[in-house]
């Protein structure tokens, strides 16, 4: 029987789209494959009986050319985990994330993961008013920032699947770093963030 879970908090991403990222609308990504790095905060919630708040989650992914969301579209995938998770959280978190406990990840996993690693790193996760700062050690950094429209207000895009009401603000990052491994390197700052207030459950 799959453990339900439900975790909430803070999102950001950072990709190599311009703003905004059109792979929400099945569009092929600029220079036509995709290079994301996502972070979450986790707030509040939990797996079964496994408090998560507190934890912070990234993923980095690199997929392969073409509509990131076409059945034929394969991705690599690394999540890094709050090096300070103990090992009953790390084991939840993976759960969770590789899809293995049902919820958005499953039907991902399934149809899209192709790699998977799992690392630990210290982790900087910070929001003060419109601007987000993430840093997983050396293997990933975003300083990302909300986009403003008419009214002074930020600027929406819906559906994005990664939180309950499939809504995020849109965002620009000040500079966006992968360096885990010769895979995983890239630099694209300038270019399209999102961020949230998320919501994900399996139930």
């Amino acid at each position: 029987m799959t453990t339900t879970w439900e975790i909430s908090g803070e999102y950001a991403e950072a990709c190599n789209c311009d703003v905004a990222c059109q792979c929400v609308w099945m569009e092929a990504p600029d220079d036509d494959h995709c290079t994301a790095a996502l972070a979450w905060n986790i707030t509040d919630g939990g797996y079964g009986d496994v408090d998560l708040s507190g934890r912070r989650v990234g993923m980095l992914i690199e997929s392969d050319e073409g509509v990131m969301f076409d059945p034929s579209t394969q991705w690599d995938v690394v999540v890094l985990v709050d090096d300070e998770a103990t090992d009953e959280e790390r084991a939840a978190i993976e759960d969770i994330y590789l899809g293995r406990a049902g919820g958005i990840w499953a039907p991902v996993a399934d149809g899209h993961f192709r790699s998977t690693e799992v690392a630990t790193a210290p982790v900087e996760f910070a929001v003060d008013g419109d601007r987000t700062t993430v840093s997983f050690g050396d293997d990933m950094e975003m300083d990302v920032v909300e986009r403003v429209g008419f009214n002074e207000e930020a600027g929406t895009v819906s559906p994005h699947p990664l939180t309950a009401d499939l809504t995020m603000k849109t965002g620009e990052s000040r500079s966006a770093t992968v360096s885990y491994d010769d895979r995983f390197q890239w630099d694209v700052g300038g270019n399209n963030a999102y961020i949230c207030d998320f919501e994900l459950t399996n139930a």
